[in-house]
């Protein structure tokens, strides 16, 4: 039991210590733009939080500037006339080759502003999820900023788009609107960065508690319980009720799951 128990103990011990990615794609806000400095933006400062939860958590931030729905879409993707097509070094194929274990989509209006019609985007943001989990990656979506820099028409769009996001992709939606914004899709003059499209070091701040409070990693605690002979693997998430999962039962070979859904090889026995 005791040769079990180390055994167990070296095959998670080893989990908690490889690389666990969380990659983001998406455009500028994501990318920084309107923080007085990238640290100060909602990701860079997220890149400094992942270590505090676990060493061995890395950001990997694929952001740019200006891009929409079709930049992102995955390689190979048929781009209808007069779109962008998808830019291989910072699509959703270049993020899924990294094998993160967890994808933020965070774009901003640019769609809206390129006149691109409703269904585009909205059919876009279904693509870029659904070929992420179809890779086994667990994927959080935001809502748009506000945007003042907009008409009053492309403004009811953007609170349109924020409705669905937070609908559609409930509990894995994460709203960077509420706050910021105010009920026509214009800034809260303290939450402006100057140029009516990206939110200011106050606002990134909110961005970041919000993205926090989401829990994307869903760190894991590891025990190793013994009873009556048996050896049992238990991986709890901390902060959620009922995250605890029983990964395998009894000593010898098999294959346990993670709370990634990933499955790995162990041998532990007497």
């Amino acid at each position: 039991m005791l040769k079990g128990l180390l055994s167990a103990a070296a095959m998670l011990a080893a989990f908690a210590h490889a690389e666990k990615v969380v990659v983001i794609i998406g455009s500028s806000t994501a990318a920084g733009t309107g923080a007085s400095t990238y640290d100060s933006a909602f990701a860079g400062r997220y890149a400094h939080y992942l270590p505090t939860l676990n060493p061995a958590w890395k950001l990997v931030n694929l952001a740019v500037g200006g891009y929409t729905t079709f930049q992102l879409m995955p390689t190979g993707s048929k781009t209808p006339a007069n779109r962008p097509a998808p830019d291989t070094a910072h699509n959703v194929s270049k993020a899924l080759s990294l094998h993160p274990d967890v994808m933020l989509l965070a774009l901003a209006s640019n769609d809206i502003a390129a006149g691109y019609a409703t269904n585009e985007y909205q059919d876009n943001y279904d693509t870029l999820k659904a070929r992420a989990e179809a890779a086994g990656i667990k994927v959080w979506i935001s809502s748009p900023v506000p945007r003042s820099a907009l008409d009053s028409a492309s403004r009811q769009r953007l609170l349109a788009l924020r409705t669905r996001v937070l609908s559609r992709y409930a509990p894995r939606a994460i709203d960077f609107y509420d706050s910021l914004g105010t009920p026509d899709g214009s800034y809260y003059p303290g939450f402006n960065s100057g140029d009516g499209i990206h939110t200011n070091n106050r606002g990134h701040k909110i961005l970041f508690d919000r993205v926090v409070a989401a829990n994307m990693t869903a760190a894991p605690v590891v025990s190793v319980i013994a009873e009556r002979g048996k050896l049992s693997l238990r991986l709890e998430t901390l902060g959620r009720k009922g995250g605890a999962m029983v990964v395998q039962d009894g000593l010898g070979a098999g294959l346990w799951r993670d709370l990634n859904g990933r499955f790995a090889a162990g041998t532990y026995g007497p």
